[in-house]
This record gives structure tokens, C-alpha cells and sequence, in this order.
């Protein structure tokens, strides 16, 4: 099952892009809420980056 896709900003190209994420998962402090991060590649240049997604996005 492969992960809907998000609008994020490509920090390599600066541009807005629509892509799935490789892998997202929930970064949390010790007893507080978190934000869920998504791991990314750019389709320009290949470069791997991380950007924050929805709250109500699949982890896993």
C-alpha cells in the first residue's frame, strides 16, 4: 500500500512539490504531544529530506 501524497517544500530546489513520503513516523519529546515527519525525495535531485506532515497522515 503505498502512502498518499503531501504538498511540501523542496529545500533542495525551493520549489512546492506534491510527493509521497518514503517513510513517516511521530517525533516526540518525553510526555509531550509530537509532530509526525515525513522523510522525502526530491524528484529533481534525488536528495533525501525531512518535512513535517498532516497530524491525520498514516505512520508506518
Amino acid at each position: 500500500m503505498s502512502k498518499p501524497p503531501v504538498k511540501v517544500k523542496d529545500p533542495t530546489t525551493g520549489k512546492e512539490v506534491e510527493i509521497a513520503p518514503v517513510k513517516a513516523w511521530v517525533l516526540a519529546p518525553k510526555g509531550r504531544k509530537g509532530v509526525k515527519i515525513g522523510l522525502f525525495k526530491s524528484p529533481e535531485t534525488g536528495k533525501y529530506f525531512r518535512a513535517k506532515v498532516p497530524d491525520d497522515y498514516p505512520v508506518g
